[in-house]
């Protein structure tokens, strides 16, 4: 993948050095800003995903804040092709400057924001309105204030909270992130590298029920605790209570703010985490921007090829957690690129003649406009 853009037209971006200013700067805007500024914290203590973060070229004046990319995987797998967006509630009116932005932001094809307040949402849809259609899911933030403690033995009021005897939680391994991801609701979002990384860096753990895998739930690169998921033959056993509050304590321990993301409609999970000493925050939107009249032709036959692209690369990721041999690792990685460059060989190209494929040592693939316009665009 090509390096990140330095200077938008209205943004520009941070240096690693600069973060610390910018953390402090949203944690004086919590809890407004909790996503972002646990997304800053992830990558500062544990660079979880290669994120660039960017400040308007006016910042603390014009309070907006970027990131890039806004989530693990996009369907082209371009760079800027997401993205996360902070501002104050009491500054929306500086979300103009997005509009504007056409070096960082490529208005013309889809765009995909990640879980942003749900007022920077609306101001961002009525700029949007004329450009183009606009697909959303909404998710309340649900954060702890106060960790309730419970001893695990202590009856609960209700069966999903049935405390059993028989099960350990432990620390999940490598091994799992495959069927973990696999299971994700959103891994169309989110790519099965992360979830490796996730287990490596971050607190993710799993209920184990006789040597196997039960339940589980992982800290995310924006700081929420997700994917906590229970196996359909070990519900109701009390486990997903378990996983909660263990994971709670654990990133309180690490010094980061536990909250979730709990779509409205769910009361149960509300149920569970109210227990917990969770309460609502706010409402979130996760968005996904589609111009007028955009042809999806050209980009569906490039979405193919990226996927199997990636389900190649994942053989790479597991080899390289797996595997100890390191000359039957590198004929791996050759045999994985090797097949790539077939793959692109094979392209029906009349399909891709105005795209570009990139693909470079890591096996990183991304397409693009083969004229990209002096203004900018995505990379």
């Amino acid at each position: 993948m090509e390096g990140p853009i330095e200077r938008g037209r209205n943004f520009h971006l941070l240096g690693d050095d600069e973060l610390p200013k910018l953390l402090e700067f949203l944690t004086g805007h919590l809890p407004e800003s909790l996503k972002f500024q646990q997304t800053v914290l992830t990558y500062m203590k544990n660079k979880v995903w290669d994120f660039y973060f960017y400040v308007d070229d006016d910042w603390p004046n014009v309070p907006i804040c970027l990131h890039f990319p806004g989530m693990t995987q996009s369907p082209n797998g371009l760079l800027y092709e997401s993205f996360g967006v902070f501002c104050p509630t009491k500054n929306l009116d500086c979300l103009h400057q997005l509009r504007s932005e056409d070096m960082l932001i490529n208005w013309s094809k889809p765009l995909y924001i990640n879980f942003v307040h749900c007022e920077i949402a609306k101001e961002l849809f009525n700029l949007y309105e004329d450009t183009g259609k606009i697909e959303q899911v909404l998710g309340d933030v649900w954060a702890c204030k106060e960790l309730k403690y419970q001893d695990e033995h202590d009856e609960e009021d209700d069966d999903d909270d049935d405390n059993s005897t028989d099960g350990k939680v432990l620390q999940l391994c490598a091994e799992h992130a495959e069927s973990i991801h696999e299971l994700y609701p959103a891994n169309d979002m989110e790519c099965h590298e992360l979830f490796l990384r996730l287990i490596k860096l971050l607190p993710a753990a799993g209920v184990f029920v006789d040597g196997k895998l039960a339940a589980w739930m992982i800290q995310s690169y924006y700081g929420a605790m997700f994917s906590m998921q229970t196996k359909p033959e070990y519900r109701r056993k009390g486990y997903g209570t378990r996983l909660a509050r263990y994971l709670t304590r654990v990133v309180v321990d690490r010094g980061y703010t536990p909250f979730v993301v709990i779509r409205p409609e769910n009361e149960a999970s509300q149920s569970l985490y109210k227990k917990l000493g969770f309460c609502k925050l706010y409402q979130t939107v996760r968005a996904t921007f589609i111009p007028y009249g955009y042809n999806e032709c050209i980009d569906n036959s490039i979405t193919c090829f990226v996927d199997a692209v990636r389900n190649i690369k994942i053989d790479n990721k597991i080899v390289d957690e797996f595997e100890n041999d390191n000359i039957e690792q590198d004929d791996t990685k050759e045999n994985n690129k090797n097949c790539i460059i077939k793959c692109i060989e094979n392209i029906d190209h009349q399909h891709i003649d105005d795209k570009k494929i990139i693909c470079d040592e890591d096996n990183d693939v991304t397409c693009d406009d083969a004229q990209v316009p002096d203004s900018g665009g995505d990379d």
